[in-house]
């Protein structure tokens, strides 16, 4: 089944197709909702969409059909371009979420959370996010106010602030998590 790159977002406008998406993974929020439950899925006739890493993971798998807007595919290779031209740091950004999804974690937006991603064990409305993950971008380095800021927002929220970069020597994510502990 396909989607249509609409700007940065792939929108998939097959209702049948954005519910089976959606349930597999909780890819993608609806349009005009914010957090769907599982079961609530069936009672949705909205767009599902996606954001360009999302997409481009889906499509890497072969379980999504990225088309512009006159219909002509668009390959992972052009949402990689896409994506390095308009989001600044793309690559780590998606090598991290690709390294959640992965491991088998729900990986959705964390923007509420000042967050890059808020990152699910089973999915929303089944468990609540246990960490929000901030991108650290490799070059940069962190002040004791960051870690204050995230940790203060984390405790707030009750889930772990967790740093996530890409390392320039090896390639790999590299996290590092604050928990709040009552000494």
């Amino acid at each position: 089944m396909k989607g249509v790159l609409k700007g940065l977002a792939v929108v998939v406008e097959d209702v049948e197709f954005a519910r089976k998406l959606y349930k597999e993974g909780f890819y993608g929020r609806f349009l005009g909702y914010d957090k769907v439950r599982r079961e609530e899925v069936d009672k949705i006739s909205a767009p599902l969409i996606l954001a360009l890493y999302e997409a481009l993971y889906l499509a890497e798998r072969g379980k999504l059909k990225v088309v512009s807007k006159n219909g002509t595919e668009v390959l992972p290779e052009k949402l990689i371009e896409l994506g390095r031209e308009k989001i600044k740091n793309f690559d780590d950004i998606y090598k991290i979420y690709k390294y959640f999804r992965d491991l088998g974690y729900v990986v959705k937006s964390g923007l509420k959370f000042g967050a890059l991603f808020s990152v699910y064990e089973r999915g929303p409305g089944i468990d609540h996010a246990p960490m929000v993950v901030v991108f650290l971008e490799p070059d940069r380095g962190i002040s004791a106010t960051d870690i204050t800021r995230g940790g203060r927002l984390s405790h707030s929220v009750k889930k772990t602030f967790t740093l996530a970069t890409v390392s320039k020597q090896t390639g790999e994510v590299v996290l590092l998590g604050f928990s709040w502990a009552k000494l």
